[in-house]
């Protein structure tokens, strides 16, 4: 996981948009997303993220293998229950799918009965 991506997790963590962040630390809102995407960053914007999320550069060599919840500083409902919705969310498509799979499979089925009239006709 690249430095951009441990930014992210750490940011929605604590609540914030990329928006939020940009003010925060006196930045643009593209330059937070292409630090996100990218992971590209100078030292001196490193330091003044890390202020704004209350993390010490060193830690994010750590992220890796930790759950996320483990860098939250105070539990935040919203975002809970936004990660709550997006799970439904994929739960839902998960299944959506599943039936689109067994769809094609039945019409490839369909298609292959058909096939062998077809040709003798």
């Amino acid at each position: 996981m690249h430095l951009g991506l441990k930014i992210k997790l750490l940011r929605i963590s604590k609540g914030l948009t990329q928006e939020d962040l940009a003010d925060k630390v006196n930045k643009t809102r593209p330059l937070i997303s292409s630090i996100e995407q990218t992971g590209k960053i100078s030292p001196h914007t490193l330091k003044k993220i890390c202020e704004v999320l209350e993390v010490e550069e060193s830690e994010f060599d750590n992220m890796v293998n930790e759950p996320l919840s483990v860098y939250k500083a105070t539990p935040n409902p919203a975002f809970e229950e936004k990660m709550q919705v997006l799970q439904k969310e994929i739960d839902h498509l998960n299944r959506l799918v599943s039936m689109q799979q067994d769809l094609i499979e039945a019409l490839k089925d369909k298609i292959e009965s058909l096939a062998p009239k077809a040709k003798k006709n």
